[in-house]
């Protein structure tokens, strides 16, 4: 009955058929069975070609290879052995019938299979370039590591427990340049390096990175004899020690709130944003010569606001992220340099800041009421076009409530609502209530 069945599928559904027998060939393949595949190989090319020709008797030929192909992956001794022969045909009957059974369990499961998990497969996204995305393609898979703490992208914050001292001297200055004297060439080219060629003594290795005797003595090494080396990814000591040493300096000016500031609880590192050994950027010390790129390290999706239509010229190199906040910490709101939004707004847009006879409430509250600071694909920054932005609030007046809508075309044209309202920042005009004038 069986054969009748999958006879008649075959005749019904020929691609079907031929999909099959190309699953059946390629396991076939993968367990070995050389001359197995070698068989239905045959039988399905010849399906194949003579297809549109004679497909009643390629059909009856493609089944009977088939059905060969299953006796043989059933022809074990020990079955031949002990089942008894059909006395038709003189074949293991049973043997037949529990290859047959095979094959069908086999040929349910086309279509059901999921595919592999491409976890570990590259990630083109997470590649540095395309040469490497190729590269991971043809490497071998390695096994996924459990994830840890420190495995994020973005700076690294350091370790989480602190280090036990470390009992050592000074050794002084020249000894650290017997094995780093290519690092201390680059860091005299620096401001700080250039200023411990006039003062002696103040910038020397030690006085950052600890006495050295114990890492001299142990044959050098990063960590070794309890150095500090600053690496962010150094997991021997806490975000809060490697910075206390940067603060010994520089803990007055725009770092006199840094201790509790946003990035200070998040344990950022002083090395994540800034380099002492090489001079990289013109100030600050950055470890990027353009300063946004500094920022973009963690806040990418700024990065992406500031290619937007509309933008803050940033990318242009006219402003920096600096120019309106404060990194290392301030008294207000999204570390900005001023007590409100509007206060660091005004220091470009001075003509917006009033005091105005007739003032707009909305203005006056938050320029963000209205704008998207780091870009906008509308203009002027505005985070809705117009007149939505307008009508979120004046959903109704004197004139139609809906500009767009045909019949009414004076309020369709050009900046639509500011063809009348120009002065919606707020007017001096004693007729400007309307913010017309």
């Amino acid at each position: 009955m069986f054969h009748s069945v999958r006879h008649g599928r075959a005749a019904q559904y020929p691609h079907k058929w031929l999909f099959e027998t190309g699953r059946i060939f390629l396991e076939c393949l993968r367990t070995k069975f050389a001359a197995t595949a070698s068989i239905l190989l045959l039988a399905t090319s010849s399906f194949a070609v003579t297809a549109n020709a004679v497909e009643a008797n390629v059909r009856i030929d493609s089944f009977s290879a088939l059905r060969d192909y299953v006796q043989l992956i059933e022809t074990a001794p020990k079955l031949v052995a002990n089942t008894p022969q059909d006395p038709n045909n003189g074949r293991p009957q049973e043997s037949a019938n529990a290859a047959y059974v095979a094959l069908r369990a086999f040929a349910e499961r086309v279509g059901v299979d999921q595919p592999g998990s491409t976890a570990e497969l590259p990630k083109l996204a997470e590649a540095d370039n395309l040469l490497d995305f190729l590269r991971g393609l043809n490497s071998p898979a390695q096994p996924s590591a459990a994830p840890s703490a420190t495995s994020k992208r973005g700076p690294v914050a350091g370790g989480t427990e602190r280090t036990a001292p470390v009992d050592a001297t000074y050794v002084g200055a020249n000894v650290c340049v017997t094995c780093h004297a290519v690092q201390a060439e680059a860091f005299s080219l620096t401001l700080m390096g250039k200023i411990g060629k006039t003062q002696k003594g103040k910038f020397d290795c030690e006085n950052c990175h600890g006495p050295g005797s114990a890492h001299v003595k142990a044959g050098g090494g990063r960590g070794v004899g309890g150095i500090i080396s600053f690496r962010p990814d150094d997991l021997s000591r806490t975000a809060e020690e490697n910075n206390a040493i940067c603060l010994t300096c520089h803990d007055k000016g725009r770092r006199i709130n840094w201790h509790g500031s946003t990035h200070d609880e998040r344990g950022l590192m002083c090395s994540n944003c800034h380099t002492v050994m090489k001079r990289v950027s013109r100030q600050f010390g950055l470890k990027t010569a353009f300063q946004p790129d500094t920022c973009f390290q963690c806040h990418k999706n700024k990065r992406a606001e500031m290619w937007r239509s509309s933008h803050i010229p940033v990318r242009e190199g006219k402003v920096t992220c600096s120019d309106c906040h404060n990194p290392h910490g301030s008294y207000s709101e999204n570390l900005l340099k001023t007590a409100t939004v509007n206060e660091v707004c005004w220091q470009c847009h001075a003509e917006k800041r009033g005091p105005f006879l007739w003032e707009h409430p909305p203005v006056t509250e938050t320029c963000l009421n209205c704008h998207d600071p780091h870009g906008s694909n509308n203009d002027f920054l505005l985070k809705i076009s117009r007149p939505r932005l307008c009508q979120q609030c004046h959903s109704g007046g004197q004139h139609n409530s809906n500009p767009r809508n045909p019949l009414v075309t004076l309020y369709a044209q050009g900046r639509e609502c500011q063809n009348c309202h120009s002065n919606h920042h707020g007017s001096n005009n004693p007729a400007g209530a309307r913010f017309m004038r």
